[in-house]
């Protein structure tokens, strides 16, 4: 194995870059100093994740995973997320493990990127094709709510609250982007686009109308936000870890349930790579009942959560367009950029377009577990 100067002459020798995959020299010696995990032996990336860059270092002491977040986390987001996994581990639950740095903080910032460092978590993925994976993601989940209801705080408020999102305010940025899209796309592919925003505000308005009373009495606690098949380790049919906190806040627990129900009990294809736009009415059932073993839903929650379900994919597309925005403040956007994001508008309306076609029948699903 490499020890830490070896790491360091094998990586590129390019100034740091704040989403690189790669650590460059300067970065593992700096980073290597400011943590006692013994000396560095291996770092190589983590291909899962999206949101952040993630290695899995090697050392003398055992094996790390250190994480370069999202440049757009800042340090409260950090002391909030490092605050909730030990306040789950605390209570057993099965966050990763933090390891402070020499000087006794729970992340480092450097070359502009803050970076955090936990225990590794040995283990296997989640297997969809064993029903005991499916059935201990459920209670796992259910638990997640029952212990974070204690969680002291601060309430940290990540997100736009879901109902002022809604409604006018919302379509905003869409003019903005068939603007981008007058530049890049074919006329055929621009009334695509103005007749998907057309559809989407349609179902903001709508959406506004039926939360707006029913919103406040609704439960709201901090939500892990990315509870899926990705977060969990396995040893066996038991769950040995649950991670991915980047997107912790304080909202809606049916937002937190909208979210991994869908990743749960999407329909795949034959090889199970390709998700379709439908969901398993029996697999909602059954990842309900075994949440609930753990943390009861109340029936008027349930009766919403269908609703819930839609504007979570029209939060994604106004989150979606005002991210393209931002980005495209800071560097010009290419064609290539363009076609992307409208594939991504167009897969989010799709999933939008089936929730409300078969409102009813996943209404019934979902009560009846």
């Amino acid at each position: 194995m490499k020890r830490a100067h070896e790491i360091a002459d094998a990586a590129t020798d390019r100034p740091p870059s704040r989403r690189s995959k790669t650590l460059s020299g300067e970065m593992v010696g700096a980073l290597s100093r400011s943590y006692d995990v013994g000396e560095w032996l291996s770092a190589s990336h983590e291909p899962k994740g999206r949101s952040n860059v993630s290695f899995l270092i090697a050392t003398t002491t055992g094996k790390y995973v250190l994480r370069q977040s999202n440049p757009r986390k800042s340090a409260e987001g950090m002391l909030f997320e490092v605050g909730l996994m030990e306040f789950l581990r605390q209570r057993g639950y099965p966050a990763p493990e933090v390891v402070a740095a020499r000087h006794g903080a729970k992340f480092i910032e450097h070359g502009g990127a803050l970076y955090l460092l936990s225990r590794f978590i040995p283990g296997g993925h989640y297997d969809a094709e064993n029903p005991g994976h499916f059935r201990e993601a459920g209670k796992m989940f259910g638990l997640y709510h029952k212990v974070i209801r204690h969680f002291p705080g601060p309430a940290y408020q990540r997100f736009a609250p879901v109902v002022p999102s809604l409604g006018p305010e919302g379509g905003r940025p869409f003019a903005d982007i068939e603007n981008f899209g007058k530049r890049f796309l074919e006329p055929g592919e621009q009334r695509r686009l103005s007749d998907l925003f057309s559809y989407v505000r349609g179902q903001s308005q709508y959406l506004h109308s039926r939360l707006n009373d029913v919103y406040p009495r609704l439960l709201k606690l901090v939500i892990q936000g990315s509870y899926g098949r990705t977060a969990l380790i396995f040893d066996g049919d038991n769950i040995v870890g649950v991670v991915d906190y980047d997107r912790a806040a304080y909202e809606l627990r049916a937002l937190d349930l909208a979210c991994s129900i869908k990743d749960f009990c999407s329909i795949h294809g034959k090889f199970r790579k390709e998700r379709q736009v439908a969901l398993d009415y029996g697999l909602c059932r059954k990842f309900l009942a075994a949440y609930q073993e753990l943390e009861p839903l109340p029936g008027d929650e349930l009766q919403v959560l269908p609703d819930i379900m839609r504007t979570r994919h029209v939060l994604t597309i106004i989150h979606r367009c005002n991210s393209f925005l931002l980005k495209a403040a800071d560097a010009p956007r290419v064609e290539k950029q363009v076609r992307k994001l409208v594939q991504k508008l167009e897969r989010e309306s799709a999933w939008l377009e089936w929730l409300e076609k078969h409102e009813g029948e996943l209404a019934s699903a979902l009560s009846a577990a």
